[in-house]
């Protein structure tokens, strides 16, 4: 048994740790209080009672700190496995993309807000069949590279499928063959040495429902090589609400792929797009119903929330892609008053164009801020923002309200 002194050396020596390691305010007033009311029993007549009281006081907070030092990682529950209380620090994922060579759109917000940016994940190569690496052109990848270095950034490049006109689709030819998936692996793991990334994020789309273990298999292959060597392995899916054969989204094994990667970005957008009628981008509900369904399966320790950044403009005369700033300017130019759909919690508005009526539907601060309570609610990893550049300027400081 501690003597009454050795007892209050170890309380202080466990609250200056506590200090040392960033414990929040919230510990250091209630802590100090029971050490004052610890030294205050020691000028007493030092009692049995006294004794087991600060006894127990030491085992309640030395094991506290024990659990707050060894900072024990969740990767070993089982996927799915969200039961486990936790409060994660949010991640900001911002996806980088250019329209053309020299588009300097998403540059922009990286230097304006790369503050709030703990990865970026730049759309910088496609994976051939053959599993070979075609490198897209851009103009701003070096100033891209010296902000994240300067400002200790993460880079994950993102990767994403070949798309084939006709016949045999690609990213089909590729998962089929072992040593096309070899090839793959091997050239990734280069291209991230060479490079300097931190990591990589796959982004295969439209994968056939009969590739989807050998999906899996491939991020396991792709895993196995890059984790070991300190690399960062992300995925990013479809979302769904089940697992009916229709969906585009049953290529997507989230249980499996849980297993083998870091993080798993969940596109929540596109609810509706070029090949619906007018409607959200990311309706609330159909946001959370394909969130709690991810989480039966993802843990949540590695699960981002996808959050769009633009919205689609349709009309007879077809649909097309449209960033903030557009919005800005078209409700501008034609008068048109702001709508808000109270249910999905996105804003819309109409305008009429030489005869033509438009809808156009987007995303701006006053949307995330709901997106951004689920992500609170049900304690995710973070938010996957695409893409850098097409937001509305505002989403910076709900972000740092929200998640902060």
């Amino acid at each position: 048994m501690l003597r009454s002194h050795a007892r209050v050396a170890v309380l202080l020596l466990i609250v200056t740790l506590f200090n040392g390691i960033g414990m929040s305010g919230a510990y250091a007033s209630p802590i100090s209080d029971l050490l004052q009311q610890v030294g205050a029993m020691d000028q007493k007549n030092e009692m049995s009672s006294s004794g087991g009281f600060k006894d127990l006081l030491l085992g309640v907070l030395f094991g506290n700190f024990l659990n707050r030092i060894l900072n024990f990682s969740t990767d070993a529950l089982p996927a799915g496995d969200n039961s486990r209380s936790q409060t994660t620090s949010k991640e900001v994922i911002g996806f980088y993309a250019e329209n053309w060579s020299n588009d300097t759109a998403a540059l922009n917000s990286v230097n304006q807000y790369g503050d709030q940016i703990q990865t970026l994940s730049p759309f910088w190569g496609t994976i051939n069949a053959d599993g070979s690496i075609e490198e897209k052109d851009s103009n701003n990848r070096e100033a891209v590279m010296r902000y994240a270095r300067e400002h200790h950034v993460k880079v994950s490049v993102l990767l994403n499928n070949a798309k084939g006109e006709t016949g045999i689709s690609p990213v089909h030819q590729l998962l089929n063959n072992e040593q096309r998936r070899i090839n793959a692996v091997a050239n990734i793991e280069e291209y991230l040495k060479n490079n300097g990334f931190s990591g990589v994020n796959i982004d295969f789309e439209m994968v056939s429902p009969e590739d989807r273990d050998n999906l899996t298999l491939f991020m396991k292959e792709l895993a196995s090589r890059l984790r070991p060597a300190g690399y960062t392995v992300a995925i990013s899916v479809f979302p769904k609400s089940d697992e009916t054969t229709n969906d585009v989204a049953i290529a997507y094994d989230y249980q499996n792929l849980a297993k083998y990667v870091d993080q798993v970005a969940l596109m929540t957008y596109d609810n509706h797009g070029e090949w619906s009628g007018p409607g959200p981008i990311a309706d609330i509900r159909w946001v959370e119903r394909n969130l709690k369904y991810a989480l039966q399966f993802i843990p949540k320790n590695k699960l981002y929330l996808g959050i769009p950044g633009y919205g689609y403009d349709w009309s007879v005369s077809g649909v097309t892609t449209v960033h903030y700033k557009d919005v800005v300017e078209t409700l501008a130019k034609y008068g048109s008053s702001l709508q808000w759909e109270d249910q999905a919690k996105v804003p819309y508005f109409t305008y009429v164009s030489a005869g033509v009526e438009h809808q156009v539907w987007f995303e701006n601060s006053s949307s995330l801020a709901y997106k951004l309570d689920l992500v609170n609610k049900y304690d995710l990893k973070g938010v996957a923002l695409w893409r850098l550049g097409q937001e509305d300027p505002a989403y910076w400081q709900v972000l740092r309200d929200k998640l902060r």
